[in-house]
């Protein structure tokens, strides 16, 4: 989309002319006063809310403006906090919201898959975190002594359980943390088998969570003082 300027009058060449929203923008640039040079020089300024300009652009207003607010669920925390890796609270947005390609969803398109980590016929995302012995043993094995001895195979407990259990601050991030590193490995784990690849004992894999956990917590360097400092020391405590 162009402006040429004939004369006095500008007109306009369109690529896609036909386009709805094109015609839309036109129609709105037309119906501007012309700008006169006696009001002074145009300023560019941006939209910082409903009636409030500012001459810097901020990130975070234009968001809250663009954005489609919805009522906020109760188990966002598990999912969206600072010290969470971006693919693991992505697998586990998909497990909460029961959208992963487990057995149950592909009986939909007529295949049929049973849970590879222990042969039950009936693959759901209830199954494989935690009622599948293996995947258990995984979550029991890395959770330590974060749960303590109420823990279960059920997935609604185990989520509303890191959502509202009381703990101290270092204990909800680590839970959170272990949390989602177990859903990602026992999910790949899964896919892993799915693809014909060779498959890893519960044990090792438990070993690989710990590995990630200790890497995450070690790039976060916290500084001394902060109240976030011994995530390591904890981790320590509670694994050993």
């Amino acid at each position: 989309m162009e402006v040429c300027d004939a004369s006095d009058n500008a007109h306009w060449r369109l690529g896609g002319g036909r386009i709805r929203v094109f015609q839309d923008i036109i129609e709105q640039i037309q119906e501007r006063p012309v700008p006169v040079n006696d009001l002074g020089p145009d300023i560019v300024l941006w939209k910082h809310n409903q009636n409030d300009y500012k001459e810097f652009f901020s990130a975070t207003r234009t968001w809250e403006q663009i954005r489609v607010r919805r009522e906020r669920v109760d188990w966002s925390t598990v999912v969206w906090f600072t010290q969470a890796v971006p693919r693991f609270s992505f697998i586990t947005w998909l497990a909460i919201k029961d959208r992963l390609s487990t057995g149950e969803r592909m009986r939909v398109w007529g295949l049929h898959q049973e849970c590879l980590l222990c042969g039950e016929r009936n693959e759901t995302r209830d199954h494989l975190f935690f009622a599948c012995p293996y995947s258990y043993m995984v979550w029991l094995r890395v959770t330590g002594r974060l749960f303590g001895t109420r823990i279960t195979p059920d997935w609604q407990d185990t989520v509303a359980r890191i959502r509202y259990d009381r703990r101290s601050k270092l204990d909800t991030v680590l839970v959170r943390m272990v949390f989602q590193m177990t859903v990602y490995h026992i999910w790949r784990e899964r896919n892993v088998r799915r693809h014909g690849k060779a498959w890893i004992p519960y044990e090792k894999l438990t070993s690989q969570i710990d590995k990630t956990m200790r890497n995450r917590i070690s790039s976060l360097k916290y500084s001394y003082g902060d109240k976030l400092a011994g995530l390591m020391r904890r981790w320590f405590e509670v694994t050993m």
